[in-house]
């Protein structure tokens, strides 16, 4: 079974997002303190990272820069953000793929 860890602080989102990945055979975990982000996602050892931008003290964004010093894991962004800024920005931090809230939503 793959660990898929959610960086997401809207609960309702979070927890939709974690029963819609258990529902599917997903092991799942979520971020829910937000103060050292960057060492719960790595001490997590997911096998995906789902990833919003807009998160508490480190925005999204920085902490995917910040946890791919240390890990390849591979994190998709998940946000509600839809310019092509923050999806170029995001992928030159490493980010292997973004994902809008409003086509993942149409998705399901």
């Amino acid at each position: 079974m793959s660990k898929i860890y959610i960086v997401e602080d809207d609960r309702s989102i979070r927890e939709e997002l974690a029963e819609l990945l258990r529902n599917s055979g997903y092991e799942t975990d979520c971020l829910t303190d937000f103060s050292d982000s960057a060492a719960q996602v790595l001490a997590a050892r997911a096998d995906l990272i789902l990833m919003d931008i807009n998160i508490p003290n480190l925005n999204g964004e920085q902490l995917l820069k910040e946890i791919r010093k240390e890990t390849d894991t591979p994190v998709i962004m998940v946000t509600s953000r839809t310019s092509e800024t923050d999806e170029v920005l995001s992928m030159s931090y490493g980010a292997d793929d973004y994902i809008t809230r409003n086509s993942f939503r149409a998705d399901l």
